[in-house]
């Protein structure tokens, strides 16, 4: 199984890559696909598809380094395992907006 964590960064930062980028990610951790399969559908090498992908996670984990927001949802999520079950239901509501 690939990474999640790299789709939950994803998921966070996306905005901040180039289409391109978005682009190979989803296509490798979304939608399952080969470094091959990307590599043949784009008409690029195999190492130019690792080579992306390996620039975009690295531009990822540089993201949550500055900003932290993958980090701070998981304390709030942890947190909220503390609270009473309708005050946990309100702030997974609000977490998952």
């Amino acid at each position: 199984m690939k990474d999640m964590r790299y789709s939950r960064l994803f998921d966070i930062y996306s905005s901040l890559l180039t289409d391109n980028q978005k682009d190979v990610f989803e296509q490798y951790y979304s939608f399952d696909l080969s470094l091959s399969e990307i590599a043949e559908g784009r008409g690029v090498t195999r190492q130019s598809v690792a080579d992306s992908l390996k620039k975009t996670r690295a531009e990822l984990d540089g993201y949550e380094r500055l900003l932290g927001f993958l980090n701070k949802l998981d304390a709030l999520y942890g947190f909220s395992e503390t609270l009473p079950p309708s005050e946990r239901d309100k702030l997974t509501e609000i977490l998952n907006k």
